[in-house]
């Protein structure tokens, strides 16, 4: 490896890298950094007048500077003391009675853990934007930031309390125009996706896809409530969607036939109405599957290279700490979030059984929980070499940047994540960092 100019340079010596092609570690290898670019990898011949600074990394496990690809970082800011204090001791942050700016203090947890790359799924665009900024700026320590932008469907928003604390959170989309206005605006606001949510009208959805398309902005969609989709996922992927959110996703899809028939039937029936039908399906749970649809749906989804985000943490968390809801709904919405987290998983099972690509996201805010949403991954058959993936690769190949981004490579950001044990003995041991860079700078070192 000959350097040739004075330009700053990070020469980490004796590390094994973790192949993305291969799922594999390529052993004993030598990473050159030129300012925040990945110069070189191999073993190093370093000759010159001037020497990069050398790190030893022997018996270290390299990684891509990892992408948490579901959260919602808006949700950090404008919140009440008494939640800030909440959220920073969740994120293992000590404040030791300071003013801190909440959303300033995760983001660097965020890069500290190694996660130098954040695919945020909803919340206001300026606001995005603005941390973006912030951190492309060099204000303070934080990750890349791919933002949509709005969650958006047809009126009634089904989030429209969140646009009372994060105006703009939601969008409703109408109409055609709407859809024009929304994605211009999104992608003038330095949007990397769409994310769509819930209702549509059919035309002015793929209106939507088309707008989105011509701006060269991936759409990932989450059908919405759990059932009533007016775009279901076997629609969505028929429209050209790659991308869905949340494993009980597919959950009306795969009704068995008598209970999608009396779902369909109740398309038009008041609130109170299918509100009974929900509370049928939730006390049914598993059983109101029909396993041979789930594998005809994913079946098309390996055929047509769609991408999954699970999301198992969310469910999980809820079911355990329901006291987000009123003392009255306590019972019943654990209930509802322990048997999503059943059908998720199920669903999640069979899915990993396929060629079908996984993303590692927690739909939320905690550094942490990016960590679980690996853990309960492995637990429900994703293999380790897959959840790496799934966290590197994966995501900057969706969001059209794997030229930058997803693994140890020449010319691709010098962010990069150094363990102290192999991941692919325990996916826990992702939790022992001993080295983080970010776009070539050092933001944590044990």
């Amino acid at each position: 490896m000959a350097v040739r100019d004075s330009k700053k340079q990070i020469l980490l010596k004796n590390v094994n890298i973790f192949d993305v092609d291969k799922g594999i570690f390529r052993s004993n290898q030598d990473i050159l950094i030129e300012d925040d670019l990945i110069k070189e990898v191999g073993k190093d011949s370093h000759v010159g007048e001037e020497s990069p600074m050398e790190i030893d990394c022997s018996q270290k496990f390299a990684l891509p500077g990892l992408f948490e690809c579901h959260a919602h970082l808006t949700i950090l800011i404008n919140q009440p003391d008494e939640v800030k204090r909440e959220i920073l001791k969740e994120c293992g942050i000590e404040n030791n009675g300071q003013e801190l700016e909440l959303e300033k203090e995760v983001l660097k947890e965020f890069a500290r853990e190694g996660i130098t790359q954040i695919r945020d799924c909803g919340g206001p665009v300026k606001t995005l934007k603005t941390l973006k900024d912030e951190v492309s700026q060099g204000e303070y320590v934080g990750p890349d930031l791919f933002y949509a932008g709005p969650m958006l469907e047809k009126s009634p928003l089904t989030g429209e309390g969140n646009n009372k604390r994060w105006p703009g959170f939601t969008v409703a989309v109408n109409s055609k125009q709407d859809a024009k206005n929304i994605i211009e605006q999104i992608s003038n606001e330095g949007a990397s996706l769409v994310k769509t949510f819930g209702k549509f009208d059919i035309d002015v959805f793929k209106y939507l896809l088309d707008e989105a398309k011509e701006r060269n902005l991936p759409v990932t969609h989450d059908p919405g409530p759990t059932f009533f989709h007016s775009v279901p996922m076997d629609r969505g992927i028929d429209l050209g969607i790659r991308c869905f959110e949340h494993g009980k996703s597919p959950w009306y899809v795969i009704l068995q036939d008598d209970l999608k028939s009396e779902h369909d039937s109740l398309l038009e029936a008041d609130p109170v109405t299918k509100e009974a039908f929900i509370d049928k399906m939730f006390s049914i749970g598993r059983e109101s599957i029909s396993m041979t649809k789930l594998k005809q749906l994913i079946d098309k989804m390996a055929n047509r290279s769609v991408y999954f985000c699970p999301t198992l943490h969310v469910f999980k968390h809820y079911a355990e700490h329901p006291e987000v809801y009123r003392e009255d709904e306590l019972d019943k919405f654990k209930k509802r979030f322990e048997i999503m987290y059943e059908i998720s998983c199920l669903i999640a099972k069979e899915v990993m059984k396929q060629d079908i690509k996984i993303l590692v996201g927690q739909d939320g805010w905690n550094p942490r929980f990016t960590f679980n949403e690996m853990k309960l991954l492995k637990e429900n058959g994703l293999s380790e070499p897959e959840i790496i993936k799934g966290a590197t690769i994966y995501p900057a190949q969706w969001l059209g940047i794997a030229d930058q981004f997803g693994s140890i490579s020449p010319n691709k950001k010098a962010s990069i994540l150094i363990l102290n044990r192999n991941p692919l003995e325990d996916i826990q041991n992702m939790k022992t960092a001993h080295l983080v860079l970010h776009n070539g700078k050092i933001v944590f070192q044990g």
